[in-house]
């Protein structure tokens, strides 16, 4: 007597890994817009008596410029306003392009793809994203330093500031990871070729 069995679910279909796979995809995208639209926010809001005082605290200004103990100018022409914009935009796309990388990951995860070359490229771009984000940052650092403590001596001189945290050796660290993993999977996806070939 013969009893019907069923195929088991693969993980790869069952529903805590689709979770999974939606929750990374809303979850990045949504930490990089706050991100994004805070980071472009705090030059509207430098330089303004209310940006300090009333609805926003004084954590507006970049982290970079407070370890220095640079204080805001207190008025800012518009156009240094929109230099503050650019130093913003160098690392954001970074973030952005890193943001597309997983997107595309998640995408080919929730179409049951989880080893193609679809997947391969995305981590590699996830690394090389990680990295450039490690780069930026640095630029950004001294950018921001040197236009703040500029503006804040009344453009008479400044300072330039440049370090490494906790945040810029993460970072790093996740990247070289995410590069890893992409050869990783590469390898695995040309051992499976070639045993379909055999096949």
């Amino acid at each position: 007597m013969s009893a019907s069995r069923t195929a088991p679910v693969s993980p790869v279909h069952s529903p805590s890994f689709r979770r999974l796979a939606w929750g990374l995809l809303a979850a990045s995208w949504v930490c990089a817009l706050v991100s994004l639209v805070f980071s472009l926010g705090r030059w509207a809001a430098i330089g303004h008596e209310a940006g300090w005082g009333g609805w926003m605290p004084v954590t507006v200004v970049p982290a970079q410029a407070l370890l220095l103990g640079l204080t805001p100018p207190q008025s800012m022409e518009t156009p240094w306003r929109w230099v503050g914009v650019a130093l913003e935009c160098i690392p954001a796309l970074a973030m952005v392009y890193t943001v597309l990388c997983v997107h595309r990951i998640c995408r080919a995860f929730l179409a049951g793809a989880v080893f193609g070359s679809v997947v391969v490229h995305g981590f590699r771009g996830v690394g090389w994203g990680f990295l450039a984000m490690f780069v930026t940052s640095l630029v950004y650092q001294v950018g921001v330093t040197a236009l703040l403590s500029w503006l804040a001596s009344g453009q008479k001189g400044g300072l330039v500031a440049l370090g490494v945290g906790s945040f810029e050796m993460s970072v790093l660290v996740v990247a070289l990871m995410m590069l890893l993993l992409a050869h990783v999977l590469a390898e695995g996806c040309r051992l499976q070729a070639e045993a379909d070939a055999f096949v």
